[in-house]
């Protein structure tokens, strides 16, 4: 008897668990299926969100989401701001950014990394052929993003910190035609504006990146409100993590799906593909990164008053749950 006591104490904890967030393979449940709006940076780092869309993820974890499309994380981060949407993805350049706009921004997971998607590029007719050439140049720049921090640390690393550039402030869809168009003398951009720039040129394109001296990640924010669904960042959470697993088996559909998202050729989509490391953390890596970027704005006066403290941005309540209860459970 005592036998069967014991066991009935051990099935019935898990029978509530199961009751309470649902089977892990159906996705956690919420009382009803909400429309959430996710602004969502049009590049291939953004591809959890275009699978989770295409596999139905969303739908699994009880979420009716529309991924609002937007040209790089400052236009997604300001739809945020604005309150056109309800999450967005931002590098973690543009979420620190912006968490001076708004102390309620919060960052809840972050899904993908690459230390090669960063590019400096000038066209040959230029006569800019290293970056110690850049002197008195034009430099087409995405203003307070990870555009403006990349060239930066590549004047670090060139130790030319004092170089006396022009700073030119533009969009991220305005940066290869500006360039072609020789108002700017090179542009600090990102892919695929990168690949765009290499087919839209008919001459040949110079490439002054130094590849691994910084790495962008890409994640999910929102703003807090006493309204707070954790489940809901949960939900959504989970429904990424399982578009992770699905690339990480299908990488082949998957290039050609966001390929076909975004409207690209597939030698672009798959130029790259193999830079992104899709992992959802929030790991010390990113942590550090950002405390980096945080003296950075602080220095250059982005940012006025002492560096940010990036511990109270960064929100682990939500992934942590999701974490314990598909490591209890599987």
């Amino acid at each position: 008897m005592k036998r069967y006591l014991f066991m009935l104490l051990l099935v019935i904890p898990a029978l509530m668990l199961v009751l309470v967030w649902g089977n892990p393979e159906e996705g956690i449940r919420i009382d009803s299926a909400p429309t959430i709006k996710i602004a969502v940076s049009q590049t291939p780092l953004s591809a959890p969100l275009f699978v989770a869309q295409y596999n139905q993820f969303f739908s699994k974890h009880h979420l009716d989401v529309e991924l609002v499309p937007c040209q790089g994380g400052v236009q997604c981060a300001a739809m945020l701001l604005s309150r056109q949407v309800d999450y967005a993805t931002v590098s973690e350049t543009v979420a620190l950014l912006s968490y001076r706009q708004d102390k309620r921004l919060s960052l809840i997971a972050s899904f993908v990394k690459s230390n090669n998607d960063l590019k400096l590029l000038t066209l040959k007719s230029s006569g800019i052929e290293s970056f110690e050439q850049m002197e008195h140049k034009r430099i087409g720049i995405v203003k307070s993003s990870a555009s403006e921090f990349y060239f930066d640390l590549l004047m670090i690393s060139h130790g030319m910190q004092g170089m006396n550039v022009e700073r030119v402030y533009m969009s991220p869809e305005n940066q290869v035609t500006a360039l072609l168009n020789r108002k700017v003398d090179a542009v600090s951009v990102w892919e695929p504006n990168g690949f765009h720039l290499q087919q839209s040129s008919e001459e040949p394109v110079c490439d002054l990146s130094i590849a691994g001296i910084y790495q962008l990640s890409f994640n999910l924010v929102k703003i807090r409100s006493r309204e707070d669904n954790v489940d809901l960042d949960m939900a959504l959470i989970n429904s990424v993590m399982d578009a992770v697993k699905w690339i990480e088996v299908h990488v082949d559909e998957s290039t050609r799906l966001i390929a076909q998202y975004l409207v690209l050729e597939s030698d672009q989509t798959n130029r790259n593909w193999e830079d992104y490391i899709f992992h959802v953390s929030l790991d010390n890596s990113l942590l550090s990164n950002m405390q980096l970027q945080a003296r950075w704005a602080s220095e250059r006066g982005i940012i006025q008053g002492p560096p940010v403290d990036v511990r109270t941005l960064i929100n682990e309540q939500a992934l942590e749950r999701v974490n314990k209860i598909r490591s209890d459970i599987w």
